[in-house]
């Protein structure tokens, strides 16, 4: 009987423990086209939890391999497209609570543009430029901000290039993801 008790004193110290624990994340992402290749990178505090490293040369061999591929990405879209219609989707206040349970700690992404000519390169870096403002001021709204977002977008005028190199931290207490995601369920449910 002492053993059961102690199990559960211990058990209730554990799963309060989990649930206000802080989890961090750590994400770093690589555009590289001219690698062909794409790197994602989540962390769990300092150790690599998801690697994932999509290399775009073996899976596409000719033009028209790849327009296969784009026919069947298309398709793909489209059924999903089409089921998002009959499904529920976030109402925007079920979107701002979740997204107070994150803090950010740290947005950073670097975007480098060129198409070759330089009045080309200078509005599509223009329009980039905006839409990373943009980003920034949504992502103010929408999170727990420590330290501000920059997106910053280089034009590259001399030669055409399309590089995106992305890399954040962000964090939540487990227990308010749960309690927030069984309201999100609960209204679903209604």
């Amino acid at each position: 009987m002492k053993w059961i008790l102690i199990s559960l004193i211990v058990l209730i110290i554990i799963v309060t423990g989990l649930l206000f624990m802080k989890i961090s994340l750590r994400f770093h992402l690589k555009i590289l086209p001219e690698d062909k290749r794409l790197t994602l990178v989540a962390y769990f505090g300092f150790l690599p939890v998801f690697r994932r490293q999509i290399d775009f040369s073996r899976i596409v061999e000719n033009e028209e391999e790849w327009a296969k591929v784009e026919k069947k990405a298309e398709e793909i879209w489209k059924d999903k497209v089409s089921e998002g219609k009959v499904k529920r989707s976030l109402s925007f206040s079920q979107v701002m609570e979740l997204g107070r349970v994150i803090t950010v700690h740290k947005m950073d992404s670097i975007m480098r543009v060129g198409t070759g000519m330089a009045s080309s390169t200078g509005s599509l870096a223009g329009g980039l430029m905006a839409l990373g403002a943009l980003l920034e001021q949504l992502l103010d709204q929408l999170f727990t901000i420590k330290k501000p977002a920059k997106f910053r977008v280089e034009p590259s005028f001399q030669m055409p290039c399309f590089h995106v190199l992305a890399d954040g931290i962000f964090s939540f207490r487990l227990g308010k993801a749960i309690y927030v995601w069984l309201r999100y369920v609960n209204r679903k449910a209604e």
